[in-house]
C-alpha cells in the first residue's frame, strides 16, 4: 500500500466511525495510511469487514491517494 498526502477526506470526520464491524474510525484508516502499514494497532483481530464496509473503505483509500502496490 502506498499513500500521497491528501485532503480529499475531510480530517474532521476522523472520529466518526466509518465501519461498525470493526469499530475502524476515518482517523485509524488516516493513521494506518500515513504509516504504510494494515491492519491499524488494535483492530488485528476484530474480524472481516461486511460488503458494505469494504465498498466505505475502498472508497476512503482511494479519497487518501492509496494506489495497489
Amino acid at each position: 500500500m502506498s499513500a500521497q498526502p491528501t485532503a480529499a477526506l475531510d480530517p474532521a470526520l476522523d472520529g466518526e466511525l466509518l465501519c461498525y464491524c470493526t469499530t475502524l474510525t476515518f482517523g485509524e484508516l488516516r493513521a494506518a495510511c500515513a504509516r504504510g502499514s494494515w491492519p491499524p494497532p488494535g483492530k488485528e483481530r476484530t474480524g472481516r469487514l461486511c460488503t458494505g464496509c469494504q465498498g466505505d473503505l475502498l472508497h476512503c483509500l482511494r479519497l487518501l491517494g492509496v494506489r495497489p502496490s
